[in-house]
């Protein structure tokens, strides 16, 4: 055979002790084994033992603790086909006898460890929840099963029973205390045909190899697709890891190539580093069978096949053998005569590749080997995730008060409190600064409603003079002057002169020709500062809520309460906010009047002097397809002498354009104020300033206040649920680091 699924590549520098046929080799007393390493290690050697035994103690505690579920540990998991003897070899390892069935009797792993720190033999078995009833991966509890056992013609049952347990998770591990064999039997149709969930068993026995190991389902072919794939996935997740030896059951029956173990086996470890095989069932083959014997002595040689560590060979008690009861020792001893008189194994040169005890020896060794080396990096890991629970932690909200009502006067105190802040700017000051963006944002859009005079007749011809006689760094007067109001010129303000007219004596502009044009500029300013004032309420709204979840968003009942009181006081002030700016925008309407006369008269004849300018100088505006296009050729504008100015016939409607104009100017003055301070004191300091009073009234109000606000700081079950797997996780995380750093 030339090929193989545990063909071992050709290593150098690797000073490994072999049989002479590329096979590591072991002994049972005396002997030596090397994982890898230039270190040997005398197996009979008493400090060796108690290290031994103390290593193996350690990886016990620390898979009872649940270790495994934070770390790669060091195990053994053995794999192998339905019938290739894998129970038999568990039963001969261990000394217990495991449920058989027909077909498949193995229906979720079982760990094993085996310990001789013990002067009386007894067993103890418990079940490790790692997923629900779903399969989905939840936190892992460890949960005893039965009492400590101390005779081990019970074993079996209660095994039956924990299996039982672990396949129903719908029904109390207690119902199955007291089940017998027949009634595990036949079970119910909510059974579970597999699962992840593990049996644990714990022997103890003074003349047991210290020794743990998985063992997992057979591997099935004769099933439903979703069933052996179940099974294939079990067994391709145990064996993945680097840390796992793969221990591998191969029945002498078959060729090696037709063993779905050892391809997996192959799959997971390519090199053949972390896999041992067994090869089951050797007497089986008859003394006819010369071929087939021959190709399994050249397994076992090393010629063939080849692994680092190496088969094994073991002969396991028949039906008839089992049946009577044999004690190990004598079922050992049938082994060892066995081999030692039956060709061609009697032929192989490395006898302690034969025999259970051999085997048990050598996984015992490479077993506590890895558990050693592990160590190191086992406490870095486990500081590290030390490290990682306790930040986590930190990051929740502290743990409720045992004084509820003034844990809640406190956050409400400190939630009130810090909105104030908010508004007044003192800190969270987002709000603040988002204000000022909003109130800047709003002077821009009452700048836009400028009036847009035109001192021509008909403005059509002329370009826009604001545009013209601005400079490009000017950009306040472009901004200023050019608005989405439609451009009014000299034809359009004699029309709303004389559409003003009623009784007036000649050549007086009527005021009703002011009151018309200065409201149809003003009431644009309505809809701008009712949105300014939404927008400040959705930024107060928002920040509010942003303050609600960080003093109540542990407390689902008392947020969702806070919540409603606070969106129903916000409401009331935002009404009466509202109802006031109202009235400030009213204000705008009619009457006109300012008591700042000396700055209307100021801008009224800054203003009649622009318009009068530009009219004097209307050459320099025309269109460029109607006069000279360039800026250059327009040349200066010329200021008007004041009896020209007076002579004009459109005096008046220049006039009434530099007044309306001056007027605007005023009001936007004070209108770009008052808005702002109006929605800051009237809204947002109003509220502020209610918000804590309001709280507290409702509170601590009725006999009931305290039981309520009880009722009221019952965390929210998920933080508290986070808290809790935290902190259960910290706790065992630090009884792992006592074991550890207890170990010499």
């Amino acid at each position: 055979m030339t090929s193989s699924i545990f063909q071992l590549p050709r290593r150098r520098g690797t000073n490994v002790r072999t049989n002479g046929n590329g096979n590591a080799a072991a002994g049972s007393s005396g002997g030596t084994v090397a994982d890898g390493d230039n270190s040997t290690t005398t197996i009979s050697s008493s400090d060796y033992s108690r290290r031994c035994r103390e290593l193996m103690t350690l990886d016990k505690n620390l898979r009872a603790l649940g270790a495994n579920t934070f770390f790669d540990l060091p195990s053994i998991t053995v794999i192998g086909g339905q019938s290739a003897g894998k129970s038999s070899l568990v039963e001969a390892v261990s000394g217990i006898n495991v449920p058989r069935d027909s077909g498949t009797c193995t229906r979720c792993p079982m760990e094993c460890t085996m310990s001789s720190s013990a002067t009386t033999w007894s067993c103890s078995i418990s079940l490790r929840i790692d997923y629900n009833a779903e399969g989905v991966k939840a936190e892992t509890a460890t949960h005893s099963f039965g009492p400590v056992i101390t005779d081990r013609a019970t074993v079996e049952l209660w095994l039956r029973r924990a299996q039982a347990a672990i396949l129903s998770p719908h029904l109390p591990h207690s119902e199955f205390h007291t089940k017998s064999e027949l009634e595990l039997r036949t079970p119910d149709a909510a059974r579970l045909p597999f699962s992840k969930n593990a049996v644990l068993v714990v022997l103890c026995d003074p003349a047991i190899t210290d020794l743990s190991f998985v063992d997992l389902p057979g591997l099935i072919q004769n099933e439903s697709r979703d069933v052996i794939n179940v099974v294939r996935d079990l067994a391709v997740s145990r064996i993945a890891s680097e840390n796992t030896l793969i221990l591998v059951t191969i029945p002498m029956s078959d060729d090696i190539q037709n063993q779905q173990a050892a391809q997996l086996a192959k799959d997971a470890d390519p090199a053949g580093e972390r896999t041992i095989a067994v090869l089951t069932k050797p007497d089986i083959l008859g003394a006819g069978a010369t071929g087939w014997r021959q190709k399994w002595k050249e397994v076992l040689e090393g010629k063939d096949h080849k692994l680092k560590h190496g088969y094994y060979c073991v002969r396991l008690p028949d039906d008839d053998e089992r049946s009577r009861g044999l004690l190990r020792e004598e079922s050992e001893r049938r082994a060892a005569n066995y081999f030692n008189s039956t060709p061609p194994w009697r032929d192989i040169i490395d006898r302690t590749r034969f025999g259970v005890p051999n085997l048990a020896a050598f996984l015992s060794k490479l077993l506590v080997a890895r558990i050693e080396t592990n160590l190191p990096s086992l406490k870095k890991k486990l500081d590290a995730l030390l490290k990682q629970y306790n930040e986590d932690l930190l990051q929740l909200p502290p743990a409720p008060s045992s004084e509820p009502a003034a844990e809640v006067l406190l956050r409400v105190t400190a939630f009130c409190e810090a909105f104030k802040a908010g508004v007044f700017g003192n800190d969270h000051k987002d709000l603040a600064q988002g204000n000022r963006r909003l109130y800047l944002q709003f002077k821009q859009e009452i700048r836009s409603t400028s009036p847009d005079f035109r001192p021509f007749e008909g403005y059509e011809e002329y370009v826009n003079p604001n545009i013209v006689d601005s400079e490009p760094r000017d950009v306040g007067v472009s901004a200023v002057e050019i608005g989405p109001s439609d451009p009014l010129d000299l034809l359009d303000v004699r029309q709303v002169i004389a559409d003003s007219i009623a009784w007036e004596l000649p050549n007086h502009v009527p005021f009703g020709a002011t009151q018309t044009l200065v409201l149809r500029f003003t009431s644009q300013w309505v809809a701008p500062s009712i949105s300014c004032f939404k927008a400040v309420v959705d930024a107060s709204s928002a920040l509010l809520n942003g303050l609600m979840g960080i003093y109540f968003g542990q407390f689902t009942q008392l947020e969702s309460y806070v919540r409603q009181l606070t969106q129903a006081e916000l409401e009331s002030c935002k009404e009466q906010a509202r109802e006031t700016l109202e009235k400030l925008l009213a204000l705008e309407k009619v009457p006109l009047f300012t008591q700042n006369t000396h700055y209307l008269l100021s801008e009224k004849l800054v203003w009649l002097a622009r318009y009068t300018a530009v009219r004097h100088n209307t050459r320099r505006y025309l269109r460029p397809e109607e006069g000279p296009g360039s800026r250059a050729d327009r040349g200066p504008v010329y200021p008007m002498a004041h009896s020209a100015i007076e002579e004009d016939p459109f005096f008046d409607e220049l006039a009434l354009m530099a007044t309306v104009r001056s007027y605007w100017q005023v009001a936007y003055r004070r209108i770009i104020d008052y808005v702002p301070l109006l929605i800051e004191h009237e809204f947002s300091q109003r509220l502020a300033g209610r918000l804590q009073a309001m709280l507290f009234g409702n509170l601590l109000q009725g006999p009931d206040a305290s039981a309520n606000m009880q009722d009221l700081l019952n965390e929210d079950p998920v933080i508290s649920a986070k808290r809790s797997v935290l902190e259960g996780r910290i706790a065992r995380l630090l009884e792992i680091k006592q074991k550890l750093d207890g170990l010499s």
